[in-house]
């Protein structure tokens, strides 16, 4: 209809209705013409009129499917692809925010190189103060995160948050989608097999995605980290005779990387 390829964007959900809107307002104001929004309740309490909102406000596609139980990212990203047809998939987390041409940016490399499996670019890891369900929490540091994709650095440290890539569909099928088993880092997993049908190209020179990181939340931050995610590490490990990896966040990553984080000091 648009002559572009169509792009779905998958958005898993849980119990952060308010989070969800400002996520699903920054894929309606997307410049890419043919973007179709998936949001996956992930067993969470009923998000039916923030979907409604959505297709009100925008006038946009979206698909709205309901899970009965959690069963984690990696079984809602699976499920969401499911539902459309589209030959390119992004990815948004129901805290993230997308920049508006952050799809059309990355949907032009794909178009002109089809050795690229998948393109990314930079995100801003925004540090909040706030709980998974407050909407804005205080802003205490950001971080401007992203780098080429090179194998040695990517077999000890994950540099892709989800939130920044738009992938081909044809590459997902080929690596087998999300592995449910991983309870952690499938993210993380995906990409080790998805490298193997494809160019990562990353586009410089722009931010895609505002990614957030509260210190009131319970899934995103250090001191969170658990036996969970030690066994899930331990996994990869195994799975890609890589060496031991370990529990890092985005921002860890970051700051071992090299980038600057910024602290954001509040005026009184």
């Amino acid at each position: 209809m648009t002559g572009v390829p169509a792009i779905a964007v998958i958005i898993p959900t849980m119990q952060r209705p308010a989070r969800l809107w400002a996520a699903l307002q920054s894929v309606g104001e997307q410049s890419y013409p043919a973007v179709e929004a998936v949001v996956v309740n992930d067993g969470g309490a009923p998000v039916e009129a923030v979907v409604e909102h959505y297709r009100q406000q925008f006038q946009r596609p979206i698909t709205y499917l309901a899970l009965g139980t959690n069963g984690g990212l990696a079984n809602a990203r699976n499920q969401g692809i499911a539902l459309t047809s589209a030959p390119w998939i992004a990815f948004l987390d129901d805290d993230d925010r997308f920049t508006p041409d952050h799809l059309a940016r990355l949907a032009a490399v794909l178009a002109a190189d089809p050795s690229a499996v998948l393109a990314y670019e930079d995100v801003l890891i925004e540090v909040e103060s706030g709980t998974d369900q407050a909407l804005v929490g205080q802003l205490v540091a950001t971080c401007r995160f992203g780098r080429p994709y090179d194998r040695t650095t990517f077999d000890q440290d994950d540099f892709i948050p989800p939130s920044t890539m738009v992938l081909r569909r044809a590459g997902w099928a080929a690596a087998g989608g999300f592995d449910p088993v991983i309870p952690m880092c499938e993210d993380w997993d995906f990409l080790f097999r998805l490298r193997d049908y494809g160019r990562f190209a990353y586009v410089s020179g722009a931010i895609g995605a505002y990614y957030s990181l509260r210190v009131g939340g319970a899934d995103n931050l250090g001191s969170t980290f658990d036996e969970r995610r030690r066994r899930a590490l331990d996994m990869l490990a195994a799975r890609y005779g890589v060496a031991p990896l370990q529990p890092k966040t985005f921002l860890d990553v970051a700051r071992d990387l090299g980038f600057v984080i910024t602290p954001v000091i509040v005026e009184a």
